[in-house]
């Protein structure tokens, strides 16, 4: 999977984007790096749902990451629907012709997107420190095999993102997500399985490292 070179989304004040790769399944991610000064709203919202989500989101830090998402999504991607929130709070696309899956750090954001399959992505600034987290989301085992920080953050990611394609809530990362021993370096895949409530279900979890910063995504 390539690195595309680092390059300005031709908008103003938007974001950098670091991973664009498209699939043949017409599965794609993409992950860009927000400026830190203020992110302008979209030239074009395409739906009032959609204007009107964005307007109501009151926190300028949510509109920030809002509005990243939807320069990403739009201009990036070329998605020409409308970004919406289900009830149950996952996002969704008003025409449904993908599925879909979003990630904020305070910096980055990351989309993933599947024609047909559930999507999970999940992003993380790798100089943040898991150390005293680890013990809750990493069985003892896990915490063996995790011994440095960087596998203790693609851990989390991973784990991350087998929650968001598993679908349910208050699930206990330690006991009921486990991930296979693996090492860390520019990319690679992490075998993952879920317990679930009335199912147990395997993922294949694939993780990039860009810049410092930890992308893991799969589809279900």
């Amino acid at each position: 999977m390539p690195i595309f070179t680092p390059k300005i989304i031709p908008v103003k004040h938007v974001a950098m984007l670091l991973l664009h790769h498209t699939n043949h399944d017409g599965s794609c991610i993409a992950v860009a790096e927000m400026p830190d000064e203020e992110i302008m709203p979209p030239r074009k919202f395409f739906s009032e749902q959609e204007e009107r989500e964005y307007r109501q989101l009151g926190s300028a830090k949510r509109m920030r990451e809002r509005a990243a998402t939807l320069h990403l999504l739009h201009s990036v991607l070329g998605v020409e629907e409308a970004l919406h929130h289900c009830s149950s709070g996952k996002p969704c696309l008003s025409a449904g012709s993908r599925r879909i899956s979003i990630s904020h750090t305070r910096r980055h954001v990351a989309v993933a997107l599947h024609p047909c399959r559930e999507a999970g992505i999940d992003v993380e600034d790798m100089s943040r420190s898991f150390a005293k987290a680890a013990p809750r989301y990493l069985s003892a085992g896990e915490l063996a095999d995790c011994a440095t920080l960087a596998q203790q953050c693609v851990a989390w990611c991973a784990k991350e993102t087998v929650y968001k394609l598993a679908g349910e809530e208050g699930v206990d990362f330690a006991e009921r997500i486990q991930l296979s021993p693996f090492d860390v370096g520019e990319e690679g895949s992490i075998a993952a399985r879920f317990a679930g409530k009335n199912r147990i279900a395997d993922f294949t979890v694939r993780y990039r490292i860009i810049d410092g910063v930890a992308v893991t995504y799969a589809f279900a």
